[in-house]
């Protein structure tokens, strides 16, 4: 059914983009094309160009010229340009005529290659299956609608899959249309001068956070169309969500690896993230986040520096500011100065030695650190924690995932706070329309760790608990683990020897030995002549057991336990 499907796909494909274009386009496009091949058509649309253009000239000198000054000449291009025009016409007549033809005939294949297969294939294949479905994942009512209108209940049929392919392909036409027309409004924008209140909304356009909002708002996905793509991708994702299921489920290693207790170094490495997540958490709340003067003081950006400060000095003790604002205060000489204050915060824009506000990519470099730290900190816990000698295997499994995991976060961080556009607050006439970036970047940095942790935590558990992504061991390690079995089972049989040897030189072993067997040897005589065992013996001897086959593996067996023995014997001899 594959081929099928496929069939289907590729039909809707082309009548979606039949309808984007248009059936005018198409056919203006193919009839352009057309001409150019060296047909009739082709032969009367050439010399048609060639009238038109001589017409067109014609007619540009007979504008130029005067009728009263210039009569004689004013008269032939008269009598050139009517007949050039009436040629025109013709020409006009004949080409449209075979233009009106063209667009039957395109018309008919249009309805041939589209339309017909739309509506006879899904007449043609209404009892087809296109795929069965997992058993009992859906109730009774959602396989029956599935399956509409003739197609086994369970299975999806030609019907379903036509109007997934139809949802599906709508949804990823209008997501390359919006993405394109979202590029292309950006290059407009950049080529072309805009109003001034349209400024601030285009740079929010360019800044990463803008690109972010403006993709999620194309990929809205309505019901409808997440319905399509549930199935269209369900043969594709199902089947190999199950195959997955099923190779955990039935992985001998995982399997055969019993559900242990935590290791008591898997523990600390445990607690050490979790203190770490409830550390990041913490310090994502209000009373352990850097002062935001203008939220503070409720103030806009474009307030003067005296009355910001003055409304800061209010809230602090004794009306008195600290140092930090001190060096605020003398930084917020400009708009630019501000708007820096936003992107990297206070304690870079006070403490700063060499930044100024003509440079404000000195502001990064001084920044950068600041910005570092939380992510190398979290990368050598998560090295303590991954460490082969701390956490074993467990640990080590996930060692090379968990570094390039921070090592992105960590790119990624600095890369946003680098192309932040921090100066599209500047049309932010109300304090509601500031983008406060740097502690909402904070905020989603230690919230972004916290649930990194997290995971890595959980994944590590999982590991040491053997509940799941259990590792086979290696060959090495398999062939150690076989060579201390056997080394167990060579001391056991040795003690054996030791213990059989000496009850046999013993004395009194022997003698206890021999006493033993001797009453063994009495009591099941005695058992065995009781009537119920013989006729039971008898009756499993004639009905239940084949005397003949046991008596068969039973010298088989002898022999293959004597073999080596005869081999050794002849060898010798």
């Amino acid at each position: 059914m594959a081929s099928l499907m496929l069939s289907i796909f590729v039909v809707e494909v082309i009548v979606n983009l039949v309808n984007t274009i248009g059936a005018t386009a198409i056919n203006n496009l193919l009839w352009n094309l057309v001409n150019f091949l060296p047909i009739p058509t082709a032969k009367a649309a050439g010399e048609q160009r060639k009238l038109q253009a001589d017409y067109l000239k014609v007619r540009r000198d007979l504008n130029a010229t005067s009728s009263q000054d210039e009569f004689a000449r004013w008269a032939k291009l008269r009598r050139q340009h009517d007949k050039l025009l009436d040629q025109l016409e013709k020409t006009k007549k004949t080409t449209e005529a075979s233009r009106s033809n063209f667009d039957k005939v395109l018309t008919v294949v249009r309805i041939v290659v589209t339309r017909a297969p739309q509506y006879f294939l899904p007449f043609w294949f209404a009892t087809q299956p296109m795929f069965w479905l997992p058993y009992g994942w859906f109730p009774y009512w959602a396989e029956w609608i599935l399956s509409f209108p003739r197609a086994p209940i369970g299975s999806v049929s030609i019907a379903s899959w036509q109007l997934a392919c139809t949802g599906v392909i709508a949804l990823l036409s209008d997501l390359i249309v919006g993405t394109a027309g979202l590029l292309l409004n950006a290059k407009q924008a950049k080529e072309a001068p805009v109003a001034a209140e349209k400024v601030a909304a285009e740079e929010k356009k360019k800044s990463p956070l803008g690109h972010i909002e403006s993709i999620l708002a194309i990929m809205a996905i309505p019901w409808d169309s997440l319905r399509s793509l549930v199935i269209f991708f369900g043969p594709i994702i199902i089947p190999k969500a199950i195959s997955y299921y099923r190779s955990v489920k039935n992985n001998p290693h995982g399997r055969n690896a019993p559900i242990v207790p935590v290791p008591p170094r898997v523990g600390v490495a445990l607690a050490l993230l979790a203190f770490l997540v409830v550390g990041y958490l913490v310090q994502t709340l209000p009373p352990f986040a850097p002062e935001n003067l203008f939220l503070a003081t409720q103030s806009r950006i474009q307030i003067p520096v005296d009355v910001l400060f003055n409304r800061v000095a209010v809230g602090r003790p004794d009306n008195v500011l600290t140092k930090q604002d001190e060096a605020l205060r003398g930084r917020f000489v400009n708009l630019e100065s501000r708007l820096l204050y936003l992107q990297f915060g206070p304690d870079v824009l006070a403490n700063c030695p060499f930044c100024t506000s003509e440079e404000p990519k000195t502001f990064f470099n001084y920044a950068l650190p600041q910005l570092l730290w939380p992510h190398i900190a979290n990368l050598f816990a998560i090295a303590f924690v991954t460490s082969p000698t701390f956490t074993g295997r467990a640990g080590a499994q996930w060692r090379p995932k968990a570094t390039m995991a921070a090592a992105v976060i960590a790119a990624l961080d600095i890369y946003f706070v680098n192309s932040y556009n921090y100066q599209a607050n500047a049309r932010a006439l109300r304090l509601s329309e500031v983008d406060f970036f740097y502690w909402t970047a904070r905020i989603a940095r230690l919230v972004t760790l916290a649930g990194f942790d997290a995971v890595l935590g959980w994944l590590l558990y999982l590991s040491a608990t053997n509940r799941a992504f259990v590792e086979p061991p290696s060959p090495v390690e398999r062939i150690e683990a076989t060579g201390r079995a056997l080394m167990v089972v060579k001391s056991k049989l040795s003690a054996l020897g030791i213990v059989k040897n000496t009850a046999l030189r013993d004395e009194d072993l022997r003698s206890r030995s021999h006493a033993y067997w001797s009453h063994e040897v009495r009591l099941m005589g005695e058992v065995m002549e009781e009537r119920e065992v013989v006729e039971g013996v008898n009756d499993a001897l004639s009905n239940r057991i084949d005397v003949g086959s046991i008596t068969r593996d039973a010298e088989g067996y002898a022999q293959n336990v004597l073999q080596n023995l005869h081999a050794e014997t002849a060898h010798d001899g």
